[in-house]
């Protein structure tokens, strides 16, 4: 199963429900914005660790800490969540780089999807934890417990050519179009 398959099903899509109920749209809207969002977010994160530009060894841990795994199972637990809420705001800084990497997420996938950038912006801190998770599960679901960079850019590598940078072109180029 694929990352963004892993946030569409997660709580037997009630990931999607949430972000359907937030954004205002039909189920086949709200898959369509959790799919570029999850994507957009995912190319941040192989951008990044691409670049070189953080300490891969920090995200892998934040990756490899199950508490954002689980959330999977049940997000509606953590929708309302205060300290989620900070967590994913957090998450989202990690993910993006700065707040105008969430910024320019925000504008490129409202551009793409017709949803408000604001709507955009209120989505983003919610779903950070959720990428987090899916790549942990993603590890741990690939029979890769490592917390190796090759690890995780093993799993960023998604046509396992050995570099990310097509797949973060290729991610890019999807949820730009």
């Amino acid at each position: 199963m694929g990352l963004i398959d892993l946030l569409m099903n997660s709580g037997n899509g009630d990931l999607l429900k949430q972000v359907g109920k937030q954004a205002g749209t039909n189920e086949q809207g709200s898959r369509d914005l959790l799919s570029t969002l999850g994507s957009a977010m995912l190319g941040q994160v192989k951008g990044r660790v691409e670049s070189g530009s953080h300490d891969s060894k920090g995200l892998e841990g934040l990756i490899n800490n199950s508490k954002y795994a689980d959330m999977l199972g049940n997000p509606s637990r953590h929708y309302n969540d205060r300290k989620m809420q900070e967590s994913g705001d957090d998450l989202l800084g990690y993910i993006t780089g700065s707040r105008e990497g969430s910024r320019e997420v925000a504008s490129q996938v409202s551009e793409k999807t017709g949803v408000s950038t604001s709507i955009i912006k209120s989505l983003l801190p919610m779903l950070a934890p959720m990428i987090i998770g899916s790549l942990g599960k993603g590890l741990a679901g690939g029979g890769n417990q490592s917390s190796s960079s090759s690890g995780l850019m093993g799993m960023l590598d998604f046509d396992n050519d050995g570099s990310v940078i097509d797949d973060v072109a290729g991610l890019a180029m999807k949820y730009l179009l």
